[in-house]
């Protein structure tokens, strides 16, 4: 199958050749008789006993063009998947056969005038259809914009779905469905009490009564606090306490004390385990990898990657570190080259936990966790 452009008249238009046509295909009539849509309106020409297949481009843009600098919004994404749905829907009404629909970014347009995409027919066979929806959305992964919440939770939410090759284009707008819903209300929730008291040690008498127990005297007048009297003076200052320019910092209890009696409130900073660090051995230039948000993507695109590894073995959208309760894992994202722990490959898609000592192996550079 060969595919060209060219000008004919005041449209621009895409041209496929190389593909087995029958032109009395009742599908293909189906196509050319009716405006379906999620579907590119097709015309057959017959040259040097060849059929061509001719798509109107005009006022479309292909969708690796559409997000090769902007990248995709989870509302766009969503928006991407609701057509999927419709086309899914038009292709059952009219007894077309999904799995001649072309789905690859390059071959897959967006309508300005519409504000819709559409999906290119082709007269031959493209595979079987959850294999394609899944190479699909692993590729979508180099579009989407990775600062978006949305988009993340909606595209990794899918990604999973796809690993269960039973899944339906209705699967996969109900998943969107749900990850939109979910954040939204994270967002409507009420935020918690951020309230920070700060004491001023602000004399020499003070210091030497010790902190611990000017701070209880102080709370003492307010009951919707408690402290723990079983925490030595030192211990308290140096693990529980943030030192400001001589202002000590007691976090607010998230609900008044009196509504949580039968609990023990320490006034402390939360606590959370250093993030791990990949540090490349047996390379030319040192490579350091210290994750700072999650999901943190690793790759060869720096448009798609949190972080970027130049290099040929390395996929564009390799892998991906997730953080669950202060425990990290590594996925996978159906890399040319594999990701490997401990010289054990993991599967794409299964999320494989990694501690500190592992040795983690992107294509072959080998990393070592710390």
């Amino acid at each position: 199958m060969e595919i060209s452009y060219k000008k004919d008249g005041n449209k621009n238009m895409m041209v496929v050749k190389g593909t087995s046509i029958d032109e009395n295909d009742y599908r293909l009539q189906m196509i050319m008789k009716n405006h379906i849509d999620g579907i590119m309106p097709l015309m057959m020409e017959q040259m040097n006993n060849e059929y061509l297949v001719k798509y109107n481009v005009s006022s479309k843009i292909r969708l690796s063009d559409l997000f090769a600098r902007k990248r995709m919004s989870g509302k766009e994404l969503y928006c991407f998947i609701k057509d999927l749905k419709i086309l899914s829907e038009k292709i059952s009404e009219y007894l077309l056969n999904i799995n001649y629909i072309a789905f690859d970014v390059e071959l897959i347009f967006f309508n300005r005038q519409t504000g819709k995409y559409e999906f290119c027919y082709i007269p031959e066979e493209q595979g079987e259809f959850q294999l394609k929806i899944r190479d699909l959305f692993d590729k979508l992964l180099e579009y989407i914009d990775h600062d978006d919440k949305e988009a993340v939770q909606i595209a990794y939410g899918v990604q999973k779905i796809t690993l269960d090759m039973d899944f339906t284009l209705h699967d996969i707008l109900k998943c969107a469905c749900e990850n939109m819903e979910e954040l939204k209300e994270k967002e409507q929730e009420p935020p918690r009490a951020d309230t920070k008291i700060k004491v001023n040690i602000l004399d020499e008498q003070h210091k030497k009564k010790g902190i611990l127990e000017t701070i209880q005297a102080w709370l003492g007048k307010r009951n919707k606090y408690k402290i723990t009297d079983e925490i030595e003076e030192d211990k308290f200052l140096q693990e529980y306490l943030e030192e400001d320019d001589g202002m000590f910092v007691v976090a607010e209890a998230e609900e008044p004390y009196n509504q949580r009696e039968d609990r023990t409130v320490l006034l402390t900073n939360q606590f959370v385990k250093a993030p791990l660090v990949f540090k490349a051995i047996g390379t030319e230039n040192p490579i350091e990898i210290k994750p700072v948000e999650f999901p943190y993507i690793i790759g060869k695109s720096e448009y798609s990657c949190n972080f970027c590894i130049d290099s040929a073995v390395v996929s564009r959208v390799h892998m991906r570190i997730v953080e669950e309760l202060n425990d990290y894992y590594v996925e996978d994202l159906n890399s040319t080259n594999g990701t490997f722990i401990n010289g054990k490959k993991i599967v794409s898609h299964s999320l494989e936990q990694v501690h500190i000592g592992d040795k983690l192996t992107i294509a072959n550079i080998d990393f070592i966790v710390e």
